[in-house]
């Protein structure tokens, strides 16, 4: 299922090394990416292409030119990339403080209302599957345990193919939830479309707030993410995912305690 792209994780690395060589209309795209990536790796492709003074035709032309199938498989490279810091970057600040701020920003940022109906959601599912990979894959034990621990059929994946094989049993009684520091991964898009398809609700758990992933879920919650960006392996970003799913435990309790 993961496929591997053209610059490994270093994705602006490779864009920074083939923009001498790019055509001026492609040339344009790049150095707009490589000056604002967060807001490409937002936008559709409708929207970058205006940004950036071109067509579609061209984002496609470009995406292909670095060696991606299209756009989507680019944007999704592009916010892996993006969602970690360079190990020489300096911290600036120290981890506790970073991890705080992260923490009360996913509090003070969610919405009662989100939390209330993916409680309700969870709180009514036959069954919840729950899809992590490397480190969010721990994160999704974490939430199967703290929700069977509420009484709730509850089960965690680290595994696409497995999660992909047990997608048979999921219909409009499921919950399916993805946790993903990106955001969105291959991984992360297949498995939301083949839930949908079975018709499951579905919710992403992201440490970053894509268009796209609004697009295969029916909520998104967002836990902040730690400022600098945290190295690929940090356990730091982990931390305001679990203060989510313990916002949603206490959710869950009130709703069993008084349904109406």
């Amino acid at each position: 299922m993961p496929e591997t792209h053209p610059f490994g994780l270093n994705v602006l690395s490779g864009i920074e090394a083939s923009r001498e060589d790019l055509p001026e209309a492609l040339a344009r795209i790049a150095n707009f990416i490589l000056k604002d990536p967060e807001v490409a790796v937002r936008a559709s492709m409708a929207e970058l292409a205006d940004l950036t003074g071109s067509g579609d035709a061209s984002i496609v032309r470009f995406c292909r030119r670095l060696g991606f199938e299209g756009f989507p498989a680019f944007k999704i490279a592009l916010a892996s990339d993006i969602a970690y810091r360079s190990g020489s970057e300096p911290r600036g600040t120290d981890i506790g403080t970073r991890i705080a701020d992260a923490v009360r920003a996913t509090i003070d940022d969610t919405q009662e209302a989100d939390l209330r109906e993916v409680a309700r959601r969870l709180l009514a599912a036959r069954h919840v599957d729950i899809f992590g990979s490397g480190v969010s894959g721990m994160v999704a034990e974490l939430f199967a345990y703290r929700l069977s621990w509420l009484g709730l059929v509850a089960r965690g994946f680290q595994d696409p193919v497995a999660t992909a094989e047990v997608m048979g049993a999921l219909d409009e009684r499921s919950v399916f939830m993805t946790i993903s520091e990106t955001g969105l991964t291959q991984n992360t898009e297949q498995l939301l479309t083949l839930a949908g398809e079975r018709g499951a609700y579905r919710i992403a758990v992201s440490g970053r707030r894509i268009a796209d992933l609004k697009k295969l879920c029916e909520q998104v919650l967002i836990a902040t993410p730690l400022s600098p960006l945290p190295e690929r392996g940090e356990l730091g970003p982990s931390i305001a995912k679990i203060v989510l799913c313990e916002l949603l435990a206490e959710e869950i309790k009130q709703l069993a305690r008084s349904p109406d």
